[in-house]
C-alpha cells in the first residue's frame, strides 16, 4: 500500500522509516501543532488474518490505556483502507538491544536508573491490568542520555478487563530468550512474569552474558524452566551484592519467590541506588586507616597541647607580671625613702645626685622625682624638670593599671614595653612629694618568649610521637584486616584451601582462628555434600546428556512438541511456525529513531 503523501486526519505521511514483519512505519506530520510523530501500520498480508489485526489493535488498545512518562504514547488508533494503524510518540534514542550488542558497558548507577524505571513503568501497567508479556531490550529505549526510557511494543499485551485471545493451549508468547518459566510452558501468566523478563535483562546489562544462552530453542526452554544462570559474583566482581541479590529473586522460577509487584522492586532498586550514592560520597571522602586515625589522633594531640600550653602560658604570665610588680614596688619603695628628706628640705642639689646615681646603674628606664605640688624637681631626663608629671602622656597608647592600693600605682604603657611604678613621697606619714619608677619590661618578654618556645618544641616533640605511634599502631591494624578481607575474598572465589597462616597472640590471631575454623567446617560440610550427591556413575543426578547435546531431565514434565524447529534468536514467538513460514522479526527505524514497533 502506498500511503506516501496521504493525509490521515490532520497528519501527513512524510516518510518510510521502517518494518517489522507485522507492520511498516512513517513518520507523520501534524501541523497544527507542529509535531512528528511514528505511524504504524499493519501490512497488506496480514490484515486478512483476524488474529494478526485483533493482536496489532490490541497493542494500541493497551498502550493507549496507559499514560506514564516511561511507556510510549498512542495519539490514535484507526484504519486506513481497511488497514489498522496506531499513531504514536517518536521516540529519539537507540533500544537497549543496540547498547548491549555494541559491548557499551554501563555504570551501575545508570543500570539502577534504568531499571527504577523500567518497574515504575511496569509497576503502572500491572495496575490498569495490562500485562506486557513481550519485555526484552528491543523493547526498550534508550534516551540520548543514558539514562531516561521509554517501553514499547504492547503487540502481544494481555489486557484483563474481559479481552479474549484466540490463543492455544500450550502457545507460547514471547521473546524466548527473555520469557519467564511459566511462560515458557504455555502456563499463564501476571505481572510477575514481566518482573522476570526484566531479571533477565538486568543480568545481562551487569555481566554483558545472556542469562539463558543455547543454539537451539528446545535447550533454551529448559534452561529457562529448569537451570539458573551463573550467579553474577561468578561473572562479574564489581556488582554490590544487594543487587545480586535483587536479580538472582527476580530470576526465581517460581512466581511467588520473586517481587510481587512493580512497585516492590522499584522500592528495592532504589534502597540499592541511595546506597551506591552515599558509598560514592563516602569514597570520595575516602583515607586509609593509618592515615586517617593517625590524622585523627594528631589533631587531637595538637589541640590537647594548644590549650594546655595556653592555660600554662596565662599562668606563667600573670606569675611574672606579679613578680615584677611586687619587685618594681620595693625598688619604688625604697627610692622613695631615700628621697623623702632631700625633697622635704628642697635639697634639690642632693636630690639630683641621687637620681644621678640610681640611673647610671642602669636598673630602669627612668626615674622622676616630684614635689607636693607634683612639679618634677629631678629626673633622668633633664627635659621634664621644672614641669608636671603624668606618667600617661609619656605612655605610647592608652595605659592598664596593673596595681592600685591607696596612694601606690602600677600602670603599663600601650606596647608593653614599660611599667610605672608610683609611690608617695612620706615623711612621718605625710605626703611630701611623689617618685615614678619607670621599669623596661624587655626582661620578662624575654622569659615569656622563652617559655613559648619551649612549650612549642614539646608540644611538636609530644605530637610527632603520638602520630609515629599511631601510624604504626594503625599500620599495624590496617594490615591483619586486609590480610582477612583477602582471605575471605578468596573463600567466596571458590579456594576452599585459602587459610589464613599468620600467627598472633591478640584479637587479631582470635579472628585468624575462628576464620580457619569456619573454613574447615564449610569445606568438610561441601565435601560431604559432594560425596552423597554423586551418582554411582560418578554422574550428578540432577541432569543427563542427551543428542545434540540437549540437556534431558529426568522426570521433567516439559511438552516441547510443536517449537523444536525454532531457532533461539531474539525473535517474539507469536505461535509455532511451520517449516515453510518466515521468522518474525523486530520493527525497528533507522537512524536512531524508534516508533516503539
Amino acid at each position: 500500500m502506498e500511503i506516501l503523501g496521504k493525509y490521515i486526519g490532520r497528519y501527513e505521511i512524510t516518510e518510510h522509516v521502517g518494518a517489522g514483519a507485522m507492520a511498516e512505519v512513517y513518520k507523520a506530520y501534524d501541523p497544527d501543532i507542529d509535531r512528528t510523530v511514528a505511524l504504524k501500520i499493519l501490512k497488506e498480508e496480514n490484515c486478512v488474518n483476524e488474529e494478526h489485526i485483533n493482536r496489532f489493535l490490541r497493542e494500541g488498545k493497551a498502550a493507549g490505556a496507559l499514560t506514564h512518562p516511561n511507556i510510549v504514547t498512542i495519539h490514535d488508533v484507526g484504519t486506513l483502507e481497511q488497514a489498522p494503524y496506531i499513531m504514536m510518540e517518536l521516540l529519539e534514542g537507540r533500544p537497549l538491544s543496540e547498547l548491549l550488542a555494541s559491548g557499551e558497558k554501563l555504570p551501575i548507577d545508570s543500570i539502577l536508573r534504568i531499571a527504577i524505571q523500567i518497574a515504575d513503568a511496569l509497576d503502572y501497567a500491572h495496575g490498569k491490568g495490562v500485562v506486557h508479556r513481550d519485555v526484552k531490550p528491543d523493547n526498550i529505549i534508550v534516551g540520548q542520555d543514558r539514562t531516561s526510557i521509554k517501553i514499547a511494543d504492547f503487540g502481544i499485551a494481555r489486557v484483563e478487563e474481559g479481552a479474549k485471545e484466540s490463543t492455544q493451549a500450550g502457545m507460547i508468547l514471547g521473546t524466548p530468550r527473555y520469557m519467564s518459566p511459566e511462560q515458557a510452558g504455555g502456563e499463564g501468566v501476571d505481572g510477575r512474569s514481566d518482573l522476570f523478563s526484566l531479571g533477565v535483562i538486568l543480568y545481562e546489562m551487569l555481566t554483558g552474558q545472556k542469562a539463558f544462552d543455547a543454539e537451539s530453542m528446545a535447550t533454551l526452554i529448559m534452561q529457562i524452566m529448569q537451570k539458573d544462570p551463573p550467579p553474577i559474583r561468578k561473572v562479574v566482581s564489581q556488582v554490590p551484592p544487594g543487587l545480586q541479590n535483587i536479580v538472582s529473586k527476580l530470576l526465581s522460577k517460581k512466581p511467588a519467590r520473586r517481587f510481587q509487584s512493580g512497585g516492590e522492586l522499584r522500592e528495592a532498586l532504589q534502597r540499592e541506588l541511595r546506597l551506591r550514592e552515599e558509598e560514592d560520597s563516602e569514597r570520595a571522602r575516602y583515607m586509609p586507616l593509618q592515615v586517617k586515625w593517625t590524622a585523627i589522633m594528631g589533631a587531637v594531640v595538637a589541640v590537647a597541647m594548644a590549650l594546655s600550653s595556653l592555660f600554662i602560658m596565662r599562668a606563667q604570665t600573670a606569675a611574672l607580671q606579679q613578680q615584677a610588680v611586687d619587685s618594681g614596688i620595693s625598688l619604688a619603695n625604697f627610692i622613695a625613702v631615700q628621697a623623702a628628706v632631700p625633697v622635704l628640705g628642697e635639697d634639690w642639689i642632693t636630690l639630683e645626685s641621687f637620681v644621678e646615681d640610681a640611673s647610671a646603674r642602669e636598673t630602669f628606664a627612668y626615674l622622676v622625682v616630684s614635689d607636693h605640688e607634683n612639679i618634677v624637681r629631678s629626673a633622668t631626663r633633664a627635659e621634664w624638670v621644672g614641669g608636671t608629671w603624668e606618667a600617661s602622656t609619656h605612655a605610647a597608647g592608652e595605659t592598664e593599671i596593673l596595681y592600685q592600693d591607696k596612694d601606690v600605682e602600677v600602670t603599663a604603657d600601650g606596647a608593653g614595653a614599660i611599667f610605672n611604678f608610683k609611690l608617695p613621697i612620706l615623711f612621718r606619714d605625710t605626703r611630701v612629694g611623689t617618685v615614678n619608677v619607670g621599669l623596661d619590661q624587655a626582661g620578662l618578654n624575654a622569659a615569656l618568649e622563652t617559655t613559648v618556645q619551649l612549650l612549642m618544641g614539646l608540644a611538636l616533640a609530644i605530637v610527632a610521637a603520638v602520630v609515629v605511634v599511631i601510624y604504626v599502631f594503625n599500620q599495624l591494624v590496617a594490615k591483619n584486616l586486609l590480610l582477612s578481607t583477602q582471605a575471605l575474598r578468596l573463600f567466596s572465589q571458590g579456594k576452599m584451601e585459602a587459610r589464613i597462616s599468620r600467627e598472633r597472640t591478640d584479637e587479631f590471631g582470635d579472628l585468624f582462628t575462628a576464620f580457619n575454623n569456619m573454613a574447615d567446617e564449610v569445606q568438610e560440610r561441601l565435601e560431604r555434600a559432594g560425596d552423597a550427591g554423586a551418582s554411582p556413575a560418578g554422574q550428578p543426578q540432577e541432569a543427563l546428556s542427551g543428542p545434540d547435546d540437549t540437556t534431558v531431565i529426568p522426570d521433567a514434565k516439559l511438552d516441547i512438541s510443536g517449537i523444536a524447529r525454532l531457532s533461539a534468536d531474539e525473535q517474539t514467538v507469536i505461535q509455532p511456525l511451520a517449516a515453510d513460514q518466515p521468522d518474525a522479526g523486530d520493527n525497528k527505524q533507522p537512524g536512531g529513531k524508534h516508533s516503539g514497533a
